[in-house]
């Protein structure tokens, strides 16, 4: 079992708060314990963190955030997923990304509170998410310059995994693409095996601009393989130290 920090609530904080207030805040400081993206920093830091978000539950297709509208939010992945999307040229939605547990929508916000995001994020399924409001955190952390390092520290992450994406669509073929692209969302949740990443066949086809029938055909290989399992619009990574070795050095959490 990997080791993680004790979780501190203050209950004096909470006197008036039911006790789903208190499984959520618990549940939002695992989360941000277990995500690459916030793991590193100080315990007593999550734990401020965790007390300002809040759980929200989506179902299938819902929106999230439209398109071309400024972000004043940022939302942590629990459970579920998030489908990406851009439009194109003939007005169709493009799948750009899918960000499952772990992982977070809304860095421009990290930049601004109210930046525009043009990028388009809806439910994949029964989706879970904590929401931290901008001006709360602006508020909260005013002072802090542990909070500003790390915003910015997430930017470049987040810029840096983009950059590699990009890379990986000019130069790598398209099993170990395929595999990289997986991995970057299965790293993200922070855990061992059987993790759960949604999305469709025809997400990860639009995603890795190949058809579904090779995306498929290459699925059946890692199936074959032992190192997921492919399932009704979610793939299972059974064998994520496998997948990784598919995907190649240097895969970014996304």
């Amino acid at each position: 079992m990997p080791h993680t920090r004790p979780i501190s609530v203050h209950t004096s904080t909470y006197d008036t708060v039911d006790n789903d207030t208190l499984l959520n805040v618990r549940r939002i400081r695992l989360a941000l314990e277990r995500s690459p993206h916030a793991k590193t920093l100080p315990g007593a830091f999550l734990d401020r963190l965790a007390r300002l978000g809040r759980v929200e539950r989506h179902t299938e297709g819902e929106l999230i955030h439209a398109a071309w509208q400024p972000v004043h939010k940022l939302w942590l992945v629990l459970s579920g997923g998030l489908r990406v999307t851009q439009m194109d040229d003939h007005g169709h939605a493009l799948t750009i990304a899918v960000l499952g547990e772990g992982s977070y929508f809304g860095s421009g916000s990290l930049v601004h509170d109210g930046e525009v995001e043009k990028s388009e994020a809806h439910a994949i399924g029964d989706t879970h998410l904590a929401v931290f409001g901008l001006a709360q955190l602006e508020r909260e952390f005013a002072t802090d310059k542990e909070m500003t390092q790390h915003r910015m520290r997430l930017l470049h992450r987040r810029f840096s995994a983009l950059t590699e994406l990009y890379r990986d669509a000019l130069t790598v073929p398209l099993p170990q693409r395929l595999a990289r692209r997986l991995a970057s969302q299965a790293l993200a949740a922070g855990r061992g095996p059987e993790i759960e990443l949604r999305g469709s066949q025809a997400d990860l086809s639009q995603m890795l601009g190949a058809s579904r029938s090779r995306v498929n055909t290459e699925l059946r290989r890692l199936e074959l393989a032992g190192i997921v399992r492919v399932g009704y619009r979610k793939i299972v990574v059974r064998d994520l130290e496998l997948l990784r070795a598919a995907a190649g050095a240097d895969v970014m959490p996304l």
